[in-house]
Order: C-alpha cells, then sequence, then structure tokens
C-alpha cells in the first residue's frame, strides 16, 4: 500500500470516526451500562456486554442517518461535517448505516427476544423520524429523546429487569428533550429550508422557554432514584454536579439566545455528569 493509500484510508476513517460522534457513543454505552447493573454490579455478563457493542452501532447508524437526511441543512449550518465538506459522499454514509444496523440487529437476537424487539422499534422508529417525525415539531423531539432514553431500559432488558430503569430513562427523556428542542432554535436558519420545526411553529423564545421548562423537569426529578432507594446517596453527592451545570445552562441561554451553542455542550457535559452519578449510585 502506498503513502497515498495509507493517507486516503486514514483519511476515510478519520471521517467516519467524526460521523459517529464519539462523545454520542460514549453516552450511549454508559446508558446501557446503567440499566444492566440497577439490579447490582453482579449483573455484569456476557449479555449486558453484547448490549454495549449493540448500542454502538445502533448510535454509529443513528448518526449516519441523521447526516445523511441532514446533508442541506448541515451545508449552511455545520459545513465542516463528512458529508458537506466532501471528506464522505452521502451513499457512504447510508450504506455504514445500513451495515451498523444489521451488525446492531444480529448481536440484539443473541441476547433475548426483548432486545431484539426493542432494537427493531428502535430502528423503526429511526426512519420514521428521518421521514415524518423530523417535520413534526415536538412530535419530532419527542421522538429523539424517548429513542435516546431507550439505552437505559435497553441495558435493563438485556440483563431481564428493564422496569428497573424507567426512572432514570424518564430523566434522560427530559434531559434530551431540552436538548432537542434547544438545537431546532440553534438550527433554525439551516432548518427553515427542508423541514418545519417547534422554533418555526411557536417562535424562538417560545421555544427556547419550551427547552428550559424540560431541563428544569428533569432537575426536579434528580431526587427520586435516592428516594426510592435505587441509587445510594452517593449518587446526590455526584448529581449535584450535573444538576449544577443544568441550572447554568438555563441561566446562560435566558440571558442570551446567542449562548445558546455553549448551552447544548454544557447539557452534554451534565448528562455525562448524571451518567457516572447513576453508576456511583449503583455501585455504592
Amino acid at each position: 500500500m502506498t503513502s497515498v493509500d495509507v493517507r486516503f484510508v486514514t483519511g476515510k476513517a478519520r471521517s467516519f470516526l467524526e460521523l459517529i460522534r464519539p462523545v454520542t457513543v460514549m453516552l450511549g454505552l454508559m446508558g446501557v451500562f446503567v440499566g444492566g447493573i440497577l439490579g447490582g454490579f453482579q449483573l455484569v455478563s456476557l449479555d449486558l456486554l453484547f448490549a454495549m457493542v449493540v448500542v454502538v452501532f445502533m448510535v454509529a447508524g443513528a448518526m449516519a442517518l441523521n447526516d445523511y437526511f441532514d446533508v442541506e441543512v448541515d451545508r449552511i449550518v455545520h459545513s465542516r461535517r463528512p458529508i458537506p465538506s466532501g471528506r464522505l459522499s452521502a451513499k457512504e454514509c447510508l450504506q455504514f448505516a445500513y451495515v451498523s444496523f444489521f451488525i446492531a440487529l444480529v448481536l440484539s437476537a443473541a441476547i433475548n427476544i426483548l432486545s431484539f424487539g426493542i432494537i427493531i422499534f428502535g430502528i423503526s422508529l429511526l426512519a420514521l423520524y428521518e421521514r415524518y417525525f423530523k417535520n413534526a415539531g415536538l412530535a419530532g423531539n419527542i421522538v429523539t429523546a424517548f429513542i435516546s432514553s431507550m439505552a437505559l431500559i435497553f441495558g435493563g432488558a438485556a440483563v431481564g429487569q428493564a422496569h428497573n430503569a424507567l426512572i432514570l430513562a424518564a430523566m434522560t427523556f427530559l434531559i434530551m428533550l431540552g436538548r432537542e428542542i434547544l438545537k431546532d432554535v440553534e438550527d433554525i436558519e439551516g432548518d427553515i429550508l427542508t423541514r418545519m420545526t417547534l422554533p418555526m411553529k411557536i417562535g424562538r423564545k417560545n421555544a427556547l422557554y419550551a427547552g428550559c421548562l424540560a431541563i428544569i423537569a428533569t432537575i426536579v426529578l434528580i431526587p427520586f432514584p435516592y428516594w426510592w432507594n435505587i441509587l445510594s446517596l452517593w449518587y446526590i453527592v455526584i448529581i449535584v454536579a450535573a444538576g449544577m451545570l443544568f441550572i447554568y445552562s438555563i441561566i446562560l441561554v435566558l440571558k442570551d439566545i446567542k449562548n445558546i451553542g455553549t448551552t447544548i455542550e454544557i447539557l452534554r457535559s451534565g448528562s455525562a455528569f448524571a451518567l457516572v452519578g447513576f453508576i456511583v449510585g449503583v455501585l455504592t
């Protein structure tokens, strides 16, 4: 292989790595892990490890599918992403999504029937979102947030205890709902060319308030996993950092809507803290 070939392959690999959003993949992995150990760390098993691999391919496929359908928007608001920058073709991304979903399906079938059903439902919901719900304003945001929260339930399903993850999935759903609404506020200039989002229907400021309300609802739910003896007191100690980040993000974006990009990144960091809190709450 010549040096030119090596650079080409390396460049493609880096582009695909960027495409799948490694941070988002890690959040999905943590979500599945938390859902799988809520009944005790002894539940770590080959099935849970399989579930974590499945979510890697699910997130990878979802990100590739999203970029395939969002290429016109990304040319305006995210021009450095792999497709609009020309580093990957739209066809390559779609094929990558198909392969990723197929691997996720095969591996989930090796876990149990409930896990397989969740993955089929998740892929179907992703396809419906890209085709229909993306243009449905709040409904599209709800579907996206629901898909994200499914990682915890999927982890629980892999070890036969999906019910234990419901409150944590609800918290994940609300924080993701708030983040998705704020993302639509941020991307309104590009989205207006291809789809109808909540900010277009009710205005940027009202959508901003709606996103902040979802974040506040997440904060309100923070004590419940401890009160219901699902997680230990150490969960509260860790989750305080996430709660403070969530509060700061609200203050920041309400102070000036131009801070919305920073706010979205803070929410991502806060979500990571929350997942760490979930894990610590189980293990202590």
